[in-house]
């Protein structure tokens, strides 16, 4: 294979790699720290609906962290797609909910909110996507995942002759003792 074929595909894979990371990064930070500030709401006084702040917070985005995750860690474009469409379904079903922030600021916010969360989700869903195609690509080219030029000569030779650990300690104690000394010991022998 063409050196720089290689080496352009071990690059692609790295990328492929970087995403997955920046991808899984933001949806757990993201999707906890709705979580935890839902569930943190739930226990203050006020007069909240603790049913929407339940489904909002750990069911919905729940389902958005384990998809998202599930997209990158098994690079699956199904997992990738349902995540935002699970943001898009939240935003819908609760897109005029009344709640605890009309308290504090007279406007419903975490649909304002959501709606940021939405459009984060899609971006990570399309570059987790595009991520993935370029990956399964990469799967059918020779050399994945090493992509090394040393890697493909050896699996071209063939497995390696793998000696027993007793023959190895007798090759090393031979090649530790001097000649003069070996027909020494050869003679005490006999």
């Amino acid at each position: 294979m063409d050196t720089s074929a290689l080496a352009r595909n071990r690059t692609a894979l790295k990328k492929c790699a970087k995403v997955y990371n920046i991808v899984t990064a933001v949806y757990v930070i993201s999707c906890v720290a709705y979580i935890a500030a839902e569930l943190y709401m739930i226990l203050l006084p006020f007069d909240t609906d603790p049913f929407y702040l339940l489904m909002n917070g750990p069911v919905f985005k729940g389902a958005v962290l384990a998809a998202g995750f599930l997209g990158a860690y098994k690079k699956s474009t199904l997992f990738a797609g349902l995540a935002p469409m699970i943001m898009l379904i939240n935003l819908i079903r609760y897109w005029n909910a009344d709640n605890f922030f009309d308290l504090f600021f007279g406007v419903v916010m975490p649909m304002k909110i959501d709606l940021v969360y939405t459009i984060v989700m899609i971006v990570l869903g399309v570059a987790t996507m595009l991520a993935n195609a370029k990956y399964h690509y990469l799967e059918e080219q020779e050399g994945f995942p090493q992509f090394s030029e040393l890697f493909e000569e050896q699996k071209k030779r063939g497995p390696v002759n793998a000696m027993s650990y007793e023959e190895r300690a007798e090759q090393l104690r031979r090649a530790a003792r001097p000649e003069s000394a070996r027909q020494t010991m050869d003679e005490l022998d006999m």
